[in-house]
C-alpha cells in the first residue's frame, strides 16, 4: 500500500523516465535486469542535468566577469577624477599645466570630450570603455592628446597615460589625509 501511494507520487511530481527508474528499481515483480540497464535509462537525463549545470556555471561566469570589468573601470574613473585639476595643487609644477598631470588632463578631454568637425559632443561609450581597457591594460599603442585650444599636440601611449596616472595618483595618496576606520 505505502509503495503504490510512493509510486503516484513519484508519477505526479517527476519527469516519466524518473518514474520508470524508480518504479523498476522499487518494483519486486519485475526489477531492472542489470545496472548498466538501470545506466542507460538515466544516461540522457545525465546528460540535459550537466548541460544545463554548464550553462549555468557559463552565465554565472558572464555576470562575475562584467562585475570584475565594471570594478576595474570604476578604479580608474576614480583615480583619473582624483588626480585632475586639483585647485590645491595650482602652484605645484607637478601639479600644473606642464606637469604629468597635463597629460592626464588632456587624456580625460580625449576619452570623454570628443567633438565632431562641427563642435558638436560625440557621446560614444565604446571609444570610453576601450579607452579605459587600453589604459587599465597599459597598452603600447600611441595616442593622440590634444589641447582645447589646438596648440599643445601630444603623442603618447597608453602605457605613457598609465604611468603618469599612477604616479600621480600615488604621489596624491602619499599627501592625503588619513580617513579613521570604522573599526
Amino acid at each position: 500500500q505505502i509503495l503504490v501511494e510512493y509510486f503516484q507520487f513519484v508519477q505526479q511530481n517527476y519527469s516519466r523516465e524518473m518514474y520508470v527508474v524508480v518504479h523498476s528499481l522499487l518494483n519486486p515483480n519485475a526489477p531492472p535486469s542489470n545496472i548498466r540497464a538501470v545506466g542507460t535509462s538515466m544516461a540522457m537525463r545525465a546528460f540535459d542535468e550537466l548541460d544545463s549545470a554548464h550553462g549555468s556555471i557559463d552565465e554565472h561566469s558572464t555576470a562575475l566577469l562584467g562585475i570584475y570589468e565594471s570594478g576595474r573601470a570604476l578604479r580608474l574613473l576614480l583615480k583619473l577624477a582624483y588626480v585632475n585639476e586639483r585647485p590645491e595643487f595650482g602652484i605645484d609644477k607637478n601639479w600644473s599645466e606642464s606637469g604629468d598631470c597635463y597629460i592626464l588632463k588632456l587624456f580625460r578631454d580625449f576619452v570623454f570630450h570628443q567633438a565632431d568637425g562641427g563642435g558638436r559632443p560625440v557621446m560614444d561609450a565604446g571609444h570610453v570603455v576601450s579607452s579605459l581597457n587600453k589604459l587599465d591594460a597599459a597598452d603600447e599603442e600611441k595616442i593622440v592628446l590634444t589641447s582645447r585650444d589646438g596648440k599643445n599636440v601630444l603623442v603618447v601611449s597608453f602605457a605613457d597615460v598609465a604611468w603618469c596616472l599612477e604616479k600621480a595618483y600615488q604621489e596624491l595618496c602619499s599627501n592625503s589625509v588619513p580617513i579613521p576606520s570604522m573599526a
